[in-house]
């Protein structure tokens, strides 16, 4: 089985591509051939590389003025600056080289790429639906849904895939909503790289190790609970509601440390958030107890989760968030809001808390309640353990693998 793997952008040593590279080289054992397809903007011809024994072809989607014009009047219509030359090029890659099926990720706007091209030379088309191309929150500047052009396209290109992947049921959802034919999504979740699982040993120790750790970088008091939000700071994450979380658990009679990990992003309609939160923070009167970290590398990511009593993930709408997952392995509870897709998974398993969105009352109960109560903590941490083992490369690029032979009616079945 031949498969391209097709991706907006691709580094295998990149925090967000590391769990790509893990799902090929899990096929691979499998005997599945797998080629990574990726854009460039920068690129003058495409280029072809071996990368950890991966064989990746970079597209040059805007090489040239005429390109650049035709990608400049595309983008006038459709919200994506490179459509015209991914296009262009992708259609090139195919009429030189045959693949048994696509892996595409996005339906928006790489899943329209991969639907424009003729199909005397298109495979398969197995779509992965990530969420941000697909979801709708104009009011926090996030997902290509909101845009009319985009919610007309999609239900032609889910038409013209053999299959969905959704990476949550409230994904799989959406898409029906959307148009997709419900026997054809299958939710299956995004998986998390192997070293954000602990090595094997005392959970405990780890735990104590990177407490202290955490706690002699950042200055801050060990006798008092630790709380991490790890992500992006974009508006849809929601941590302005978990800043509004502090004084009413101060309130109820825990004192928590906020740690916000993350490079802050600026939106049209917030400005740089990592600001906002500060302002917001400030104007609450608990400056002093929520922390801006800024961004930091992949490897300190089980540090800051493994130091802290809870991770809290309170977005607005997200379709997954791995960092539950990432957490939930290092054995810290955590508390995410009913519309983030791994909810699902964190309710199945009884593993955290989920709470109404947008709503910081709600996240306090949550943290009061899971702090105040050790028997109720320990269960949920033991419970979160248990819970991420299902989310391994392993395990995910299997599951994928027996969807992808199953659409192309391939009846071996692969060995879990």
């Amino acid at each position: 089985m031949r498969v391209l793997y097709c991706i907006p952008r691709y580094d295998s040593a990149a925090m967000g591509n590391r769990i790509h590279t893990e799902v090929i080289a899990e096929w691979r054992r499998h005997g599945v051939e797998a080629e990574v397809l990726a854009l460039a903007a920068g690129l003058p011809t495409r280029t072809t590389t071996v990368e950890e024994g991966v064989t990746v072809h970079r597209l040059p989607v805007s090489a040239g003025l005429p390109l650049k014009v035709a990608n400049r009047a595309v983008a006038a219509l459709l919200p994506y600056p490179y459509l015209a030359g991914a296009v262009l090029h992708y259609r090139r890659l195919l009429a030189e080289r045959t693949y048994d099926l696509v892996h595409i990720e996005t339906a928006f706007p790489l899943g329209l790429v991969a639907a424009l091209a003729p199909r005397a030379h298109a495979p398969p088309l197995a779509i992965t639906l990530p969420g941000a191309d697909i979801m709708a929150e104009p009011e926090f500047d996030y997902g290509y849904g909101r845009f009319r052009a985009v919610r007309a396209l999609l239900p032609w290109i889910f038409r013209r895939a053999a299959v969905l992947r959704a990476d949550s049921p409230q994904i799989k959802e959406l898409a029906v909503r959307l148009g997709a034919r419900p026997g054809k999504v299958v939710a299956i979740p995004y998986n998390i790289t192997a070293d954000s699982y602990p090595p094997p040993g005392d959970l405990g120790a780890l735990r104590q190790r990177s407490r202290a750790a955490i706690v002699a970088r950042h200055g801050l008091d060990p006798a008092r609970p630790l709380i991490v939000s790890l992500n992006r700071l974009h508006p849809f994450k929601g941590i302005a509601y978990l800043v509004d979380a502090v004084p009413p658990a101060r309130r109820g009679g825990v004192a928590p440390q906020v740690l916000i990990v993350g490079p802050s992003r600026s939106t049209p309609r917030f400005g740089d958030y990592g600001a906002y939160l500060a302002q917001r923070a400030a104007s609450l009167g608990v400056a002093n107890d929520v922390h801006l970290v800024g961004g930091i590398p992949h490897s300190e990511a089980i540090t800051y989760l493994a130091a802290a009593d809870l991770a809290v993930v309170p977005s607005v709408a997200e379709s997954f968030s791995r960092v539950v997952v990432e957490a939930a392995a290092v054995g810290t509870p955590p508390i995410v809001t009913r519309t983030t897709g791994v909810s699902d998974y964190v309710a199945a398993a009884a593993a955290g808390r989920v709470v109404d969105p947008r709503s910081g009352a709600a996240i306090a109960e949550a943290i009061v309640e899971l702090l105040t109560d050790q028997a109720a903590w320990e269960t949920c941490s033991a419970r979160a353990v248990s819970m991420a083992v299902a989310f391994s490369s392993p395990r995910i690029a299997t599951d994928l693998l027996h969807l992808y032979r199953m659409a192309l009616g391939i009846e071996a079945q692969v060995a879990a």
